[in-house]
């Protein structure tokens, strides 16, 4: 275990701009350093680091930590592993202090990476031959690069030949049975799971073992088999190969997304370095963060039959919402990449990718076939559909060249598309804009203000702003307030580590991007501000002069129409005779 100096000491002494301008390329804009977020697809930079705070921010899609949750989160580190690795860099020693046990993670890899040297060596061993002639037979030798590189085995067809290996290697075999490699006999002992398979280790991005797949070669059902999900495996977050593509992903700005084992290796061995595969199932969110740090565009291979398309539109959602450019690659009907490879080799499936569609064209094309644009109920009915998907695309640029492919369909003036978009979007950025900038209604705009003033100015923070903050009434705010009271026990208060300690994700952005916004002359004197707002939350719900000088304060500030809602507000309110802000 690492002991918690030394985990302070690597948190301290570590240059976090360094760190991540070996990932990001930082450009120094006052006392912050800013570049595209390597967790989203961005063309204008809205990822921020800080060195004197040690965080990091991105204002796009909300990622924030510190160097050492940069780290793992980027290179799928868990804590331990991103501590020693930073350690190592700048040359501080750890001794490790001894425990009790491992902890369950440790222990499930543990047993999994034990069972993936027993299927290799079974692959190898006369037993094997049968497996080894199916490889063989779907383009994989034994002594090739990928069989080495994937590590694949083979499961022996019976039932205790992993279980008693485990047993002999002294594994407890609960934890083999958690890691999805034993079942457990209805009268006690345990049996193997994989039997009779040509078996795939499923790793992490690190390397590490965390689940199987097998396809059989004995005629059992199903024909592919996955480990159940563990400790360490979450289908949904997992890519097949990550491991292997991601160095090939980064360096060609792209990944490409196939479904299964065999055409996933095919595209590796014909030189689709930088491909994954899903293992079967729809690409999910979590498949599309694991990417955003490594492909600057995703490219997902589908059958060009009905249910290839079906499947490729299903993604755009996912796409938008993450704000990560893809583009469609259909291959002719009834093929996979592993059969087109094999029947048209690498330079066909090249001109495939070159020749490949931005899914939003392809949904377009796709939704101008669906509907009658001669008739008005086919274009209300289109455009009922595509507004939202156009509502999704935050970039400018792009949401206005696919609004004007919109309005040309339709027969109608880009003008008048603008004004159903506006429409469309404005509650949802309304709504996100009060809650995470300056909340509408004075007393949650006085308790976001006592929030930003302390996290500018920690010394401020008195015993009489902590009872204060114990009486927010904003849910939001209220769980803002509870992570900064818990982190200011105890001695100085450094606004850092509430992100560096807070669990609720939301929480941690939203303090994260107020400690790394640039100072804009909104908390001129803090002091009186902190006062100001004090007063309005103890004594919310009675009018006071406090009321105009925080309006007067966000007009001067550029948010005039906060300010004049908030008046709005208040003119219904008073006209209502409540007497309430």
């Amino acid at each position: 275990m690492i002991p918690r100096e030394k985990i302070e000491e690597v948190r301290e002494r570590v240059s976090i701009v360094e760190v991540v301008s070996g990932y990001v390329p930082l450009t120094k804009r006052g006392q912050n350093h800013v570049g595209l977020c390597p967790f989203h697809s961005e063309k204008t930079p809205s990822f921020t680091v800080n060195e004197d705070k040690k965080l990091f921010h991105c204002f796009g899609c909300q990622a924030s930590g510190n160097v050492v949750t940069f780290l793992m989160r980027h290179e799928g580190m868990e804590f331990p592993e991103a501590i020693r690795t930073l350690a190592r860099r700048y040359n501080i020693t750890i001794v490790e202090e001894k425990r009790a046990g491992k902890g369950a993670w440790e222990l499930v890899t543990g047993v999994n990476s034990a069972a993936a040297d027993f299927f290799t060596g079974e692959l190898k061993a006369p037993g094997g031959v049968k497996a080894r002639s199916y490889l063989e037979k779907r383009g994989f030798s034994l002594t090739g690069e990928i069989a080495e590189s994937f590590r694949l085995g083979y499961a022996p067809d019976r039932w205790d030949a992993l279980t008693g290996y485990l047993k002999a290697k002294g594994f407890d075999l609960a934890f083999a049975e958690k890691a999805g490699l034993v079942l457990k006999k209805q009268r006690g002992g345990y049996y193997d799971r994989f039997r009779g398979r040509i078996v795939f280790p499923i790793t992490d991005a690190r390397g590490n073992v965390v689940a199987f797949g097998g396809r059989t070669i004995v005629g059992a059902e199903p024909k592919y088999l996955n480990s159940p999900e563990s400790p360490v495996f979450k289908k949904a977050d997992t890519l097949f190969g990550m491991y292997q593509a991601k160095q090939n992903i980064t360096k060609q700005g792209s990944a490409l997304v196939v479904e299964g084992y065999f055409d996933l290796m095919a595209m590796h061995r014909d030189g689709f370095t930088n491909a994954v595969a899903t293992m079967g199932t729809a690409l999910t969110e979590g498949h599309i963060a694991r990417l955003r740090g490594y492909a600057g565009c995703v490219y997902t291979l589908f059958d060009s039959d009905e249910a290839g398309k079906k499947a490729a539109l299903r993604g755009l959602r996912l796409f938008l919402n993450e704000d990560v450019p893809s583009r469609v690659v259909l291959l002719p009907q009834g093929t996979d990449p592993d059969e087109f490879l094999g029947k048209s080799g690498p330079d066909a499936m090249k001109r495939l990718l070159k020749e490949s569609t931005a899914l939003m064209d392809f949904y377009l094309e796709e939704l101008s076939n669906r509907f009658d644009l001669q008739t008005a109920r086919g274009k209300a009915e289109y455009l009922d559909e595509v507004i939202e998907y156009l509502a999704m695309i935050k970039n400018v640029a792009e949401r206005g060249h696919y609004s004007s492919h919109v309005a040309t369909a339709l027969g109608i003036e880009v003008k008048a598309l603008y004004d159903v978009l506006n429409t469309e979007s404005k509650q949802t950025d309304r709504a996100s804009f009060l809650r995470t900038a300056i909340p509408a209604g004075t007393s949650r705009l006085a308790e976001s203000t006592i929030l930003r003033v302390i996290l500018k100015h920690p010394e401020l923070l008195t015993n009489e702003v902590l009872d204060c903050l114990g009486r927010f009434q904003d849910t939001f705010l209220k769980r803002v307030a509870k992570a900064v009271g818990a982190t200011s026990g105890g001695g100085r208060f450094e606004p850092s580590d509430v992100v560096d300690s807070a669990e609720d994700e939301e929480v941690k952005s939203w303090i994260a991007g107020e400690l790394l916004k640039q100072d804009d002359g909104f908390i001129e004197s803090p002091e009186k501000m902190l006062e100001d707002c004090i007063e309005k939350v103890l004594n919310a719900g009675k009018p006071r002069e406090t009321t105009r000088r925080l309006i007067k304060r966000l007009e001067e500030s550029g948010l005039g129409e906060v300010a004049r809602e908030i008046k709005t507000k208040l003119g219904s309110s008073s006209s209502s005779g409540s007497g309430r802000e």
